[in-house]
C-alpha cells in the first residue's frame, strides 16, 4: 500500500504542476492576447533646437506629465502592435532674444502612436519589449501669452518613434508597465499672424510607468 501510495503521489505532483502552469500561462502575453494599459507619461523635449525670426533666440518647450492610453494586439507570441493616444498641455517660451526671456504662451496636444513591436519573453512573468513606429502629435487650444504674443499656431509633422520597455505580471491577467520612448519629429509655431516664427526638432524623451489588464 505504501508503495502504491507513493508512486500515486510521484504521479500526481507532476499532474499538479503542469495543471498550475498551464492555468498560469492563459495571462501570458502571447498570440491572439489583448493588453490594454493606463500611464503617467513624463514628456521632456529637446531645448533650444528652434530659432525664433526677427529677435533671435530659441523656443523653448516646458516638460510635462501627461496621461495616456495604449492598447496592444500580439500577433504571434513575439510580435504585437501598440496604438496609445494621451494628451499633453506645454508651455512654450522664447529663451534669449533681443528682448529677453519672452513668454509665447500654451498648447496642448494629443500625442498619438503606432508602435509594431518584438517582445523577447512571452512566456515569462518579465517580458521586455523593443519597437520603432510612427509618432503624430497634432496640437490645438493655442492660447497666447498677450503683450508680444496676440495670436499664436502651433503645427507638427509625423516622425518617427524608438521605443524600449519591459511587461511584468503582477497578478493573473494584471501587469505593470515600464517604458522610455524617443520621438523624433518635428514643430513649428507662428505668432501674430506669422510675425514671429519658429521651426526645429521637438524630438522629446517619453518615459511612461502604469498598469494593464490583459482580454
Amino acid at each position: 500500500m505504501l508503495r502504491v501510495a507513493l508512486i500515486g503521489i510521484a504521479l500526481a505532483v507532476p499532474l499538479a504542476t503542469a495543471s498550475a502552469q498551464t492555468a498560469d500561462s492563459s495571462d501570458n502575453l502571447v498570440a491572439g492576447s489583448v493588453l490594454v494599459r493606463g500611464r503617467i507619461l513624463g514628456v521632456i523635449p529637446k531645448h533650444g533646437s528652434a530659432t525664433i525670426s526677427r529677435i533671435g533666440g530659441h523656443l523653448q518647450n516646458s516638460d510635462s506629465v501627461a496621461p495616456e492610453v495604449d492598447i496592444s494586439y500580439f500577433f504571434t507570441n513575439h510580435i504585437a502592435v501598440e496604438a496609445e493616444v494621451g494628451y499633453e498641455h506645454t508651455t512654450l517660451t522664447a529663451q534669449g532674444t533681443r528682448l529677453g526671456n519672452v513668454a509665447i504662451g500654451k498648447v496642448s496636444s494629443v500625442p498619438i502612436f503606432v508602435v509594431p513591436q518584438y517582445h523577447l519573453l512571452p512566456f515569462s512573468r518579465f517580458n521586455p519589449y523593443i519597437g520603432i513606429g510612427l509618432a503624430i502629435l497634432p496640437y490645438f487650444d493655442a492660447d497666447p501669452a498677450g503683450g508680444l504674443v496676440q495670436q499664436l499656431s502651433v503645427s507638427s509633422e509625423a516622425g518617427a518613434i524608438f521605443q524600449i520597455g519591459v511587461d511584468y505580471r503582477v497578478s493573473g491577467p494584471w501587469y505593470a508597465n515600464f517604458d522610455v520612448k524617443k520621438l523624433i519629429l518635428s514643430a513649428h509655431a507662428t505668432a501674430n499672424n506669422g510675425a514671429l516664427s519658429a521651426s526645429g526638432q521637438v524630438n522629446p524623451w517619453v518615459i511612461g510607468a502604469g498598469i494593464g489588464y490583459r482580454f
